[in-house]
């Protein structure tokens, strides 16, 4: 578009669509070095450049430039299109001229221009109309500094998409991950509400192209002389937008559906536009029979773990298990880039598998489409585990429990060292090995007593309790007990401790050998006051036996 015909553009839409033409341009480009031919969806984009005004001359010497092709290459690259059936319009490259749309004879040009006019109320700027960050001060509401450029990406978006010279998600995804590497995270709002930034760009891009689309619609409205709309109809709609499928004049659109409200038609999360409609020519999307069947189907519930969903019920449950998973891979990244333990980020990464898992099944049962793109635009890559192996591994309880074990992990190693292993480990042995990790716990909870020394070590622990297990129990002591078990308390004697932490002195632990001695051939001591204990005395030590159960309570050195 020449510069005189610009000038009859406010100098704000002018630079918003001269930003729109760079990236399409770049977009084009970057396509062609890809695939070294224009490819279907650079061809689309270029006979959106074409309706945009430029002339074909501009587009070929941009795709030269930014090529750093040849002569002999360009002409090369447009015979080769020429030849393809996906070519839109094949009089761009077959006679390259310097001819342009006037801004006047361009009908697409007016209607987006005059949509941003009437969008912004003619200050073209924050197209979305979104109030991030923004604040009440003095009962007002102001914008921060840091809302300019906030308002700049999502006008961009809505630039691509109500143009059609990008695809819906591929804006969000780009308009994220520009507000990500600017450092934008969440987005707080005048009310104090906040949202995570693909929340808050995704509402406020759909949010403001449908009302672009709604002015269009109002001036395509005016051309044909009618004052009556059709609001398609659409699943999954919230209750309160019964409106779907029916017509209503541009004051009914107001008064009944709310139009210009954030609740209403048009607002906030909402899918419904409003198209022109001629009584007497244009022809209803639905019946009044066919709209009664599909909304009849619309309240049909279906059972998901004990509770019932309609269509709109099971479209938010949807949502939130969206949310739910952009919330998990955001964890996942986080304990990457902070250098967690590798289990608790395969863990992580179970457990954002398994929400996959419930996600499918239950979109299949409420027969509802995936939407995985609302997942992804975080654009954190792949997350999810590799194997069935490594899901395998992580049962739902493991899972479920994950942040709680992973603290008790720590809490456990601070108190006996490096002697727990690794979190791995100490996981796989509290739900697979809980014999093991039963001693693991006395053995933790004897050392944060003082009762014995983390010195000892827990594999020393264990092959001395193994060794009681194998050598002691079962045996008959010399009254004709039998033994069948050890209290917790056993244990802390016959490994021992520097210091008593009671009596503060001094104490060594009892061997096997030494207790075995005691059972077959010491004293026998027993007291009127205390029949649940027996003592088996010999010079070196003392054995206490439980005569009712066969357990050995305790043992001392002499």
């Amino acid at each position: 578009m020449k510069p005189e015909e610009l000038e009859k553009m406010p100098l704000q839409v002018e630079k918003l669509f001269y930003d729109l033409q760079k990236r399409v341009m770049e977009d084009v480009v970057r396509r062609i070095k890809k695939t070294g031919e224009i490819t279907s969806t650079a061809d689309y984009q270029i006979e959106k450049m074409i309706m945009m005004g430029q002339s074909s001359e501009f587009i070929e010497a941009e795709i030269k430039r930014l090529t750093q092709l040849t002569d002999a290459e360009i002409y090369q690259l447009y015979e080769d299109v020429i030849d393809k059936e996906y070519t839109r319009n094949k009089t761009i490259y077959e006679q390259v001229n310097a001819n342009f749309i006037p801004y006047e004879e361009s009908p697409e040009m007016q209607a987006w221009v005059s949509a941003i006019v009437a969008q912004t109320k003619a200050d073209i700027k924050n197209i979305t109309q979104s109030m991030g960050f923004a604040l009440k001060y003095d009962g007002k509401i102001v914008f921060t500094p840091f809302a300019e450029y906030y308002q700049k990406y999502l006008d961009r978006a809505c630039m691509d998409i109500i143009t059609g010279t990008f695809s819906y998600n591929t804006v969000l995804r780009r308009v994220i991950k520009e507000m990500a590497s600017s450092g934008i995270r969440t987005v707080d709002y005048a009310s104090g509400h906040s949202n995570r930034i693909t929340v808050a760009a995704r509402r406020a891009v759909m949010t403001g192209v449908n009302q672009l689309c709604g002015q269009i619609n109002q001036m395509n409205a005016d051309k044909l002389g009618t004052d009556t709309y059709e609001v398609p109809w659409h699943a999954g709609a919230r209750p309160s937008h019964w409106w779907g499928g029916m017509i209503f004049t541009m004051q009914e659109l107001i008064d009944i559906c709310g139009l210009g409200t954030g609740e209403g038609i048009g607002g906030w999360n909402c899918y419904h536009p409003y198209y022109a409609f001629v009584p007497g020519i244009s022809v209803r999307q639905y019946t009044d029979d066919q709209l009664a069947e599909l909304n009849a189907k619309e309240k049909v519930e279906r059972e998901w773990k004990g509770k019932k969903y309609n269509a709109y019920n099971a479209s938010q449950k949807q949502r939130q298990m969206e949310t739910a998973m952009r919330a998990q891979r955001e964890k996942v990244y986080l304990l990457q880039k902070g250098g967690a333990d590798p289990d608790e980020i395969m863990i992580a990464k179970a457990k954002y598998q398994g929400q996959l898992n419930e996600y499918s099944r239950f979109c299949k049962k409420m027969k509802l489409p995936e939407d995985r793109e609302r997942i992804y635009l975080d654009l954190r890559g792949k997350v999810a585990t590799n194997t069935k192996l490594q899901n395998a591994k992580y049962t739902k309880e493991m899972i479920k429990n994950a942040d709680r074990d992973t603290k008790q992990y720590y809490r456990y190693k601070n108190i006996i060292g490096d002697g727990v292993g690794s979190l791995a480990d100490f996981r796989q042995m509290k739900y697979n090995k809980p014999k093991e990790f039963e001693l693991l716990t006395d053995y933790a909870n004897s050392v944060k007593s003082g009762m014995i020394s983390s010195l000892s070590g827990f594999d020393n622990y264990k092959k001395l309790y193994r060794t009681i297990e194998k050598d002691i129990v079962g045996m008959e002591a010399s009254t004709g007990i039998k033994i069948t078990g050890q209290s917790k308390h056993f244990m802390e004697r016959v490994i021992g401790t520097r210091e008593d932490p009671k009596t503060h002195r001094p104490r060594s632990g009892v061997s096997v050998e030494d207790i075995q001695d005691a059972l077959l051939n010491g004293e026998v001591r027993r007291r009127e006051r205390d029949p649940n204990s027996i003592k088996f005395v010999t010079d070196n030590c003392i054995v206490s036996v439980n005569p009712n159960t066969g357990i050995l309570i305790q043992c001392n050195p002499q």
